[in-house]
């Protein structure tokens, strides 16, 4: 069997590190979204999956 480094998932940073990133903040201003509509939709999506979860 070969070894495959991606095989196992790693420590992921989380959503509030991610959006203060130098470079998702400029792929963000290239795309003209705003951290706050950004938030919206990620508290709507875990809005929905917990009430599909209830």
């Amino acid at each position: 069997m070969t070894h495959n480094k991606w095989a196992q998932s790693g420590i992921e940073p989380c959503l509030e590190d991610m959006m203060k990133d130098p470079i998702v903040e400029l792929i963000m201003a290239r795309d003209n979204l705003k951290k706050d509509d950004v938030w919206k939709v990620v508290h709507s999506a875990k809005q929905q999956i917990e009430q599909r979860a209830a």
